[in-house]
């Protein structure tokens, strides 16, 4: 887990967004990308270090979170190792009405 970076990269058009994701092994952040003031789309993908060292060598503006999995390790630790439904004994309950 500690391997996963985080990379912002600012991509002109769909044809650079193409051209990204065929050089790399890398995940895409779900929803629409965001714009910057320029016009760019600000994409975040996630990936090993070694896919994000071929992303940073493409032309496009970047920011690599070298940390993110560290992060990700720690917050993992947080979740909880029960099993709340006592192996199927216990009915979960949700937020959901019944019709």
């Amino acid at each position: 887990m500690a391997d996963v970076v985080k990379i912002k990269v600012w991509i002109p058009n769909q044809q650079a967004l193409n051209d990204v994701l065929s050089k790399a092994r890398v995940s895409m952040e779900c929803g629409s990308p965001s714009r910057d003031e320029s016009g760019n789309f600000i994409i975040t993908l996630y990936g090993s270090k070694a896919e994000a060292k071929k992303i940073t060598a493409l032309k496009y503006r970047h920011e690599v979170d070298e940390k993110f999995g560290d992060m990700l390790e720690k917050r993992q630790k947080e979740v909880s190792k029960t099993d709340r439904f006592k192996g199927g004994k216990v009915k979960p309950e949700g937020l959901g009405v019944k019709k």
